[in-house]
């Protein structure tokens, strides 16, 4: 939103209380009085372990309502951006970036109902209707990975991660500009993967964050995917081929260590103005928790 701002778009947002995702008509009302002449769905059940646990919600949520807002979008001739996830893939083709184009196997109901999802707009067949795969996607002010790492070095808690998991990670500034990208060179409608550029393991991640925030004197300790025993399987590799967005828009989105850079500061600040906020009693909803199934998890 603030990007699209930025660009002098005249951008409208909702989120859950303005737009319930379980509700068809609710939909069919906001982007019909809307009228918008494209659609940023970025909305998703992303609890991937959560996703396991009550699998007819998260089909509702990331595959249903996907499936009802294309149709309301096509409805008043908008196109379309939605927001899938690399955990449509099964990791099995180790070392070689997963393109547009590879073959579908989600290991888990989150990915399962979000490969829904992408039929659903798909299945328009619409050539100003996108799907736009991203991976480990982290930005100031949200539950992000980086935060999570920093607040438990900063505990004095020993710390453990995953190892045996690679993939890309993907800031939320680099992927807003991204999915407006697409909006404004308008390719051809289709499948796009967008993710910083670099590839690592969670550990590796959790290094080079530390790193970022000038802390060298914690070890990450090692473990694998199997140690954790989490309900829902993840894909040991799901780096992403970004070279047919990138191809569009004459240039690959940074360096994940670059955009690492970028969003501890600006992680901190934003957290800083939430706290004040609360304190104030000017906390917004939007800020605020949205329930166990909206967190990413990791």
């Amino acid at each position: 939103m603030a990007q699209a701002k930025g660009l002098g778009l005249v951008a409208v947002g909702v989120d859950i209380n303005e737009m319930p995702l379980d509700d068809r008509c609710r939909i069919q009302q906001v982007l019909g009085a809307a009228k918008p002449a494209f659609v940023m769905h970025c909305g998703a059940i992303t609890n991937v372990d959560g996703c396991e646990a009550e699998p007819l919600l998260a089909y509702r949520i990331n595959g249903l309502a996907t499936a009802w807002i294309a149709e309301a979008a096509a409805s008043v001739n908008a196109g379309m951006a939605y927001v899938s996830t690399d955990f449509v893939f099964d990791g099995t083709p180790y070392g070689t970036p997963y393109p547009v184009d590879a073959a579908i196997k989600p290991l888990s109901v989150y990915g399962a109902s979000k490969r829904l999802g992408e039929e659903a707009v798909l299945g328009h067949g619409r050539d100003d209707f996108y799907v736009v795969r991203t991976s480990w996607v982290f930005g100031p002010g949200g539950e992000n990975f980086p935060r999570a790492i920093l607040n438990r070095a900063r505990s004095g808690k020993p710390l453990k991660v995953v190892t045996d998991q690679v993939g890309r990670p993907t800031m939320t500034h680099d992927l807003a500009e991204a999915l407006l990208d697409i909006r404004r060179l308008k390719p051809a409608g289709g499948i796009y993967h967008a993710a910083n550029e670099g590839q690592c393991s969670w550990h590796k991640f959790a290094v080079d964050t530390l790193a970022a925030a000038g802390i060298n004197d914690i070890e990450v300790g090692e473990q694998t995917a199997a140690d954790l025993n989490l309900p829902a399987a993840r894909p040991a590799w799901s780096v992403l081929d970004t070279s047919k967005l990138a191809t569009v828009r004459g240039k690959h989105l940074p360096n994940y260590r670059d955009a690492l850079q970028r969003h501890v500061p600006l992680d901190e600040a934003a957290l800083a103005e939430l706290a004040s906020g609360e304190a104030g009693g000017e906390a917004r909803a939007a800020d605020k928790p949205g329930g166990p199934l909206r967190g990413k998890q990791y």
